[in-house]
């Protein structure tokens, strides 16, 4: 299994290093990283460049462009050889053991759910290079209590819990050929609920959801939204109900 890590990012080249430097002290290092760019400048350019990540850039429409430039990403991976993928943001800052414990939990017609925490702005800010070294991140952010219990027992919570595992658009992975299968994000999406849609329709085609949120948190720094519409939202949430009604498996606005 060749494994690879997709980072969507937008205009925010500040967390996007801090990003790709939590994914250089991974104790399980994927084989491929790629970031999918929604049309960011140069200054996200260089920090790609550091890193040595495939940049995948996409002129931005003027719109909120996750969902176009990611599966643009997915079929890149796909053409680098790429058999598994963990999709993120350019704003989580994943934990140490992240991506182990996903591959740890990876089966066929799965897919699997980490959990997540928001850091407050105070924190986010103040972060630095070290901290994210360190694993500093992962201390200040422990606003939940679940996230620092001892390593068995948040395995056992992790397969006694009846929530259901959504699709996390910060912190889920699967097979990339699942994900082809189903067409990747419905690129009709902006922001909202693109995530959860996805999430239906491989549940819908049979592949199941396994939630890991006790033992694979990633830490979301704090950033303004202003591209959150309500009437947008409402329209989507539509969209949303749509194909839990009618169980579709497939978009014909996705990956073709």
């Amino acid at each position: 299994m060749t494994t690879g890590v997709i980072v969507s990012t937008y205009e925010n080249p500040r967390a996007l290093d801090l990003v790709l430097r939590g994914w250089e002290r991974q104790r399980v290092r994927p084989d491929r990283i790629l970031v999918a760019d929604d049309g960011s400048g140069p200054e996200t350019a260089a920090v790609v460049a550091r890193w040595g990540a495939v940049h995948v850039r996409l002129e931005h429409t003027g719109r909120f462009g996750k969902c176009r430039v990611v599966n643009t990403a997915i079929v890149e991976a796909q053409r680098l050889g790429v058999t598994w993928l963990l999709l993120t943001d350019g704003d989580w800052l994943p934990a140490r053991d992240l991506l182990a414990r996903h591959l740890e939990e990876t089966r066929p017609r799965r897919f699997v759910s980490g959990g997540g925490i928001r850091l407050s702005r105070e924190v986010s800010e103040a972060l630095g290079p070290r901290d994210v070294d360190s694993g500093a991140f992962e201390r200040e952010g422990g606003n939940k209590p679940h996230y620092a219990l001892p390593r068995v027992l948040g395995h056992i919570l992790d397969r006694v819990q009846t929530r259901r595992a959504p699709w996390k658009g910060g912190n889920s992975s699967a097979v990339l050929d699942d994900l082809v299968r189903v067409g990747g994000y419905d690129e009709r999406f902006g922001y909202g609920f693109e995530d959860n849609e996805l999430g239906v329709r491989l549940e819908n085609a049979g592949v199941r959801g396994f939630s890991i949120r006790y033992t694979a948190p990633a830490y979301h720094l704090w950033h303004e939204r202003p591209w959150v519409d309500e009437a947008a939202l409402a329209r989507h949430r539509e969209m949303l109900e749509d194909t839990r009604r009618t169980r579709a498996t497939h978009t014909e606005h996705g990956i073709r």
